[in-house]
Order: structure tokens, then C-alpha cells, then sequence
């Protein structure tokens, strides 16, 4: 049945491509209606290039869960869309930009009947994130203004790490859902070290995401931790673990920091909300300790 579908759709999506001009591609001009399927895209996009010039964005954007740090005021004046090829369509758009793990059909069959989409990998170090900001600074008529950004985001971070206290860094523990935690060669644990924290996975050896055992967490002591989550509304399964006494216990007189998911959840200038607040939890650590030193 889908298979017999498929053809259908793209044959719609022909004919609509043939009604919304398809604007050619000009390499002395600028797109003037770049649409963004990807929340990751999104804030890059709203970095470089002004509001007029920007046709929709991911409906995420718009949400305060999700909307990129400082990004609100443009967020709020752009349309949104769901990821879906009729909306794109609609959009005129003389570029698109997405994920290269979200919303695939959608680019494969914007792909196929003649429009320019572009797709950007997963950050997994601030290299990367460097590497996407210049690339959709080149696409976009930008490159200036990306290596703006660039240069604006390593000194923000260079003055940032200059605030931590000298000595080891510390472990922090953020556990998730199913105490789901993350360990090295993940862009998470890269932001917690640039922070000036080490995650609990990283000493527990994990690389990558992992669901730790509940007796394996409660045989640690973090110096900070984090289990707020935004989706313990309705509840799940899933969250009960966060509310385990045993847990509870364990975290007991531990200071507890909240991250802001929308921090984390791309490799976007977004993360130095992050770090600026580990940071902040570093030095506070660190004058509770001169607190307690011998005098």
C-alpha cells in the first residue's frame, strides 16, 4: 500500500513544484527564503541572516522548551513549520536547511523535484560546531558574519574558562530519564569539561549515552548533580526512576544545578548558557571549600 502511495505523492509534489517556482540557483545572489526544518538549523540561521530573509522555521523554535538562548524576540516574528513538504512548498523557498536525521522524506522529496537542501551533522565537538556555523554562513551569503559568530563564541568561552577555580574538575552527575546518563565522546560531556565538571558516566568508564544501573549510581558520590527533567508531565515509566528514595537519598545534601534543556540539545552558540552555569556552580564550590579549609 505505501509502496503504491509513494509515486502518487511525488507526483503531486511535481505538480505543485511546477505551480511554486523553483528559484535557480545564483551565485551572485543571496536566498532571500530560506526555510529551516531543524531546530539546530534554526538558531544558526536566526545567528546569520536578518528575519526578512528567512521564510519559516521548526515549529520547536517557537516553543520556550526549546527556543534557542536570546533567540526569542526573532523567533517570535517567523512562521513555523512542521517539517512537512506541502509547508515547505508553500514557502517559495529558494533554499532549505534541515537535519540530516530529522525529517527525511520531507528533504528527499523536496531533494526530487528540484529544490536546494542542505543537511548539517551532529556536533560532537565545538570544532564541529565551528565547522556548521561557517558552512551555513556560506550558504546563506554569510561567511562574514560567521566568523563573527565564531569569534564572538570563543571569546565568550575563553572568558568563561579564565573564572574557573584551578585543581581537578569535579564530577557532575545530570541523570535522566531511565538514568540515562552521558558519558565521553558525547557533545554533552564536551560541555560539561568545558565547564570545568566531568560527567559521572565519563568515571564510570561509559562512552556514549548509557541507562546506568540504579545500584551502580548509588555506589557514587558527585560533587553536583541535576535530575529535573521537562517531561515528567504527564507521567511515565520513564521518570519514576528520578523519584526512587534510595536515589533521593543518595542526592541528598548535594548541590543540584538546573540546565535548560534548549542549552544542550544542538552544538549552537546556546551552549555557553551551559557552561556559563557550571562555571558559576564551579566557583561555588570552590568558595564552600575555602569555607571549611583550615585557617
Amino acid at each position: 500500500m505505501i509502496g503504491r502511495l509513494i509515486p502518487r505523492i511525488v507526483a503531486t509534489l511535481l505538480v505543485w513544484g511546477m505551480m511554486l517556482p523553483v528559484a535557480a540557483a545564483d551565485a551572485t545572489k543571496r536566498p532571500q527564503r530560506i526555510v529551516s526544518m531543524n531546530l539546530c538549523t534554526d538558531e544558526l540561521l536566526m545567528r546569520l541572516v536578518e528575519p526578512e530573509r528567512i521564510a519559516s522555521i521548526s515549529y520547536l523554535s517557537l516553543q520556550p522548551l526549546n527556543a534557542p538562548l536570546g533567540l526569542d524576540h526573532i523567533a517570535r516574528k517567523l512562521k513555523g513549520n512542521n517539517g512537512l513538504a506541502e509547508e515547505v512548498l508553500m514557502a517559495k523557498p529558494d533554499l532549505i536547511v534541515a537535519g540530516s536525521f530529522t525529517t527525511t522524506a520531507a528533504s528527499a522529496l523536496l531533494r526530487r523535484i528540484g529544490y536546494t537542501v542542505v543537511t548539517f551533522e551532529p556536533e560532537n565537538n565545538f570544532d564541529d560546531l565551528r565547522a556548521n556555523i561557517r558552512k551555513m554562513g556560506e550558504i546563506t551569503g554569510e561567511p562574514a558574519r560567521a566568523e563573527q559568530l565564531i569569534a564572538e563564541f570563543d571569546k565568550r568561552l575563553a572568558e568563561l574558562q579564565a573564572q574557573l577555580p584551578p585543581g581537578d574538575k569535579p564530577v557532575f552527575a545530570d541523570i535522566g530519564v531511565n538514568n540515562y546518563l552521558a558519558g565521553k565522546d558525547t557533545f554533552y560531556a564536551y560541555v560539561v569539561n568545558a565547564g570545568g565538571w566531568r560527567t559521572l558516566a565519563e568515571t564510570l568508564g561509559y562512552s556514549g549515552f548509557h541507562n546506568i544501573p540504579l545500584e551502580e549510581l548509588l555506589d557514587t558520590r558527585p560533587a553536583l548533580v541535576s535530575n529535573a527533567t521537562p517531561w515528567a508531565n504527564p507521567p511515565s515509566m520513564a521518570t519514576e526512576n528520578l523519584k526512587h528514595p534510595a536515589l533521593r537519598t543518595m542526592l541528598a545534601g548535594i548541590p543540584q544545578i538546573l540546565i535548560p534543556e534548549r542549552y544542550t540539545t544542538c552544538g549552537t552558540p546556546s551552549v555557553l548558557g551551559a557552561v556559563e552555569l557550571l562555571v558559576e556552580a564551579r566557583k561555588a564550590q570552590a568558595r564552600e571549600q575555602a569555607k571549611g579549609a583550615p585557617k
